[in-house]
Parts: structure tokens; C-alpha cells; sequence
């Protein structure tokens, strides 16, 4: 009908037909009553949920419930709305997302756990959103930046995770709060577990003084391939490119402490008992450690119809509402909610104090940072290697290693 869709064609005959009735117009109330029927096919949406890196069995059960959690309830409120959630690996998303996409049934939501996004972007996989000042309401406004991208809102954060630190109390009476103290306690036999890419490694960087990302010229990374190089020599210092190694060697007694996600503190918490303890990184030479933090973020589908994707706003929406964020955050009690106006029991709970107080030294980093980041991963990790390994010397490796940072990062 050359661009004239069934429906506009039909509004615009019904007057004419309501005449020939005497203007009773009993075919424009049959035409209003069956309308919503007639849209029925767009009151459900797809949900696809990114699986955590690193997560366990347990993981899995518990982070599978919260979302469950939340879309019960919404369907409680919003009956006449179906959603249809699947949960996909973290390896496996891009690859699950293409193949719907090429079908023409790309999914309405994406939560992702590491919030690289631009990579689906870039596909055209996922599109932008648009929020009232109402709607922006839900999110503190010093997160927003961090998810915008050439001036657009991609996503809508729903919790962030600060990185922690995690030991046996049975092992490990007091936790090092520097890393000299690291070193030490290792020298006494304490086993350390340190996970191996360049995300969780900026812990060591912000406090060895070379920061990335900073607007400035940066100072030799000497000094922190220094320091790995000495901790890889004591015995009992370990760094592992697989955090679940991390992870079971900590429940295992293998190891007495470990670099953690604030992820993974419900489930280490059920595994170990009272012998489970959390805190913050240590301190640096430079100051306190800055690690990045890492959100659960909703993208929106580029295949939506118009319907769908309101429809998938409105839930989205809904996940950061007061009442979800804080009845989530206390069922947690390892998550910082993103909603303004949540109050919660920081004084009388140890752990939401822990994880609020890391969460404000931590450094929330913009989408391109992100895809910087997981760009760099397989070049950056390959240097360290060669001084881990014994092969090259931090002084030959420093230079090479200062180019790569200083041509990429800094941007």
C-alpha cells in the first residue's frame, strides 16, 4: 500500500463506513475493542543474561534467582507481559546474539556483567536509549557518563561490583593492608593468589603510580614490573589467568588469600563458613589502591519494534526502581545499588559497608575505555609474561610496555 499500514488505512475508511450506518459507528467500537488484540504479538520480550567470568556452580544458581526474582515480580505488576530470559555464557553471548540477530530475532535486553558493549555496537546489535529527566531520575547522575558514547546513552547500570580482596581466617589472621606487608607475610609462608589481566591488575597500578587512562604523561611502569617480578619469585605468591582457580584454591585451604570480585562473596561466604573474610586491597607506596569497578549494565536490542523496545525500557526501568535496588542490594549484601534515593544499613552491615567503601575508591571506566581494554588484553599480558617467566628483565620490557600504554590508554 505503498507505506500506508492496514491500520491507518482502516482509520481513515471508518468514517465513511460509520455513515453508511447512520453514524452509530458500530464498526469503530468493534475496530477499539479488538486493537489490543490485534498488537498482542508485541507484549513479550527476549532477555538474554551474560553469565559472570569466573562464576561457580553456586554463582550461577544465586545470580539466575535474582533475575528470575525481578522478572516475577514484574510480570506480577505487568500480567499481561511475557518475558523470556535465557542465560548465556560470557564467551559464548556474542556468538548466541549474532546468530538471532541474523534471524531477525535479535533479543529486546542484553545484561551484560563486563559492560564491553561496543563490540555489539559496532555490529549494530544493540542501539541507544532515551530517557525522560524523570526516567534518568533512577541512576545518580555521576554513573551516566560512564555509559554514554559519542554523546548517546547505551545502557542503564543496575548494580556495580567493587574488587576485594578475600581470605581465610583460619590461614590468615590479619590481612596485609600495604604490599610490603604482602611480601612479608608471604615470606612467612602465607600463599597468595593474584588473578593475571590487565583489568584487575590496575589495582597494582594506580598505587605503583602509573595510572591509566589519566589526561597526562605517564612515569615508567618500571616500578610495577619491579614489584612482579619480586613477588613471582616467592614461592607462595601465584598469578593465575583463571579466577576460578583462584577461587577454589582459597576454599581448598590452597591458598590463604586472593584478589575477588564482589561477586563472588555470596557464594565463598556459603563454601567457607565463618572461615570466609573480605576486605579492602592493600595500600600502595603511591596511596590507596583505585581498581576499576565492574556494573551490571542493560543494552537494548536494534531489532525491537518500537513496542518491544518501550516494553523492555519499562523492565529495565523497573530492575532499578527504589524498591528492587534495595530489596536486591539487602538480599546481597555485595552490590552497590545505582538508585539515588537507597538507603541502607551500612553501619549495623559489615559487608554492604565494605563494598559501598571500595565501590568510592574505586574508578568506574567509560564504555571505550572498556573496549580498549579487552583490546589490549591479549597484547598486554604477553609482556608480563616475559618478566614473570624469567625471560626478559622489568628494565628491558619497561619501554615497550610504557609505548603500548602511553599510544592506547591515554585517550
Amino acid at each position: 500500500m505503498n507505506g500506508l499500514s492496514p491500520q491507518r488505512f482502516w482509520l481513515g475508511f471508518l468514517p465513511f463506513l460509520a455513515l453508511l450506518q447512520g453514524c452509530k459507528m458500530p464498526l469503530l467500537q468493534e475496530y477499539i475493542s479488538e486493537r489490543p488484540k490485534s498488537f498482542g504479538f508485541g507484549s513479550s520480550i527476549r532477555v538474554l543474561v551474560e553469565t559472570r567470568v569466573g562464576a561457580d556452580s553456586l554463582d550461577l544458581k544465586l545470580y539466575k534467582s535474582i533475575v528470575n526474582e525481578e522478572v516475577r515480580e514484574f510480570q506480577r505488576y505487568n500480567p499481561n507481559i511475557k518475558i523470556y530470559a535465557r542465560f548465556v555464557p560470557f564467551d559464548k553471548l556474542e556468538k548466541e546474539v549474532g546468530f538471532q540477530h541474523s534471524r531477525g530475532l535479535g533479543p529486546d535486553l542484553i545484561l551484560l556483567t563486563n559492560n564491553n558493549a561496543l563490540p555489539l555496537l559496532r555490529k549494530k546489535f544493540i542501539k541507544d536509549i532515551s530517557l525522560n529527566n524523570g526516567e534518568l531520575r533512577s541512576v545518580r547522575k555521576t554513573l551516566l557518563p560512564s555509559f554514554r558514547h559519542n554523546g548517546k546513552l547505551l545502557g542503564i547500570p543496575v548494580f556495580i561490583y567493587p574488587q576485594l580482596a578475600c581470605y581465610d581466617r583460619s590461614r590468615l589472621n590479619k590481612p596485609p593492608e600495604s604490599l610490603d606487608e604482602l611480601i612479608r607475610l608471604s615470606q612467612s609462608g602465607h600463599s597468595f593468589g593474584i588473578e593475571k589481566n590487565i583489568d584487575t591488575l590496575q589495582w597494582l597500578y594506580s598505587g605503583l603510580g602509573y595510572n591509566l587512562f589519566e589526561p597526562k604523561k605517564q612515569p615508567s611502569s618500571l616500578v610495577f614490573l619491579r614489584w612482579l617480578k619480586l613477588a613471582n619469585l616467592q614461592p607462595t605468591i601465584s598469578f593465575e589467568s583463571d579466577p576460578l582457580l583462584l577461587r577454589s584454591g582459597l576454599i581448598s585451604g590452597e591458598l590463604s588469600w586472593i584478589t575477588c570480585s564482589g561477586s563472588w562473596l555470596p557464594s565463598l561466604k556459603l563454601r567457607m563458613g565463618k572461615n570466609f573474610g573480605a576486605v579492602m586491597l592493600p595500600n600502595m607506596p603511591a596511596g590507596k589502591a583505585n581498581p576499576f569497578l565492574k556494573p551490571r549494565t542493560w543494552f537494548f536490542g536494534s531489532q525491537s519494534s518500537m513496542q518491544q523496545h518501550e516494553l523492555a525500557k519499562r523492565f529495565a526501568l523497573f530492575t532499578v526502581n527504589v524498591v528492587q535496588q534495595r530489596n536486591t542490594a539487602l538480599k546481597l549484601a555485595t552490590v552497590v545499588p545505582v538508585n539515588p534515593g537507597i538507603s541502607l544499613p551500612l553501619k549495623t552491615n559489615k559487608t554492604l559497608q565494605l563494598v559501598n567503601l571500595a565501590a568510592g575508591q574505586g574508578k568506574l571506566l567509560t564504555l571505550g575505555q572498556i573496549d580498549w581494554l579487552y583490546a589490549m588484553d591479549p597484547v598486554f599480558i604477553p609482556y608480563l609474561d616475559l618478566v614473570l617467566s624469567g625471560e626478559q628483565s622489568p628494565e628491558a620490557i619497561a619501554p615497550s610496555l610504557d609505548n603500548l600504554l602511553e599510544n592506547g590508554a591515554i585517550k
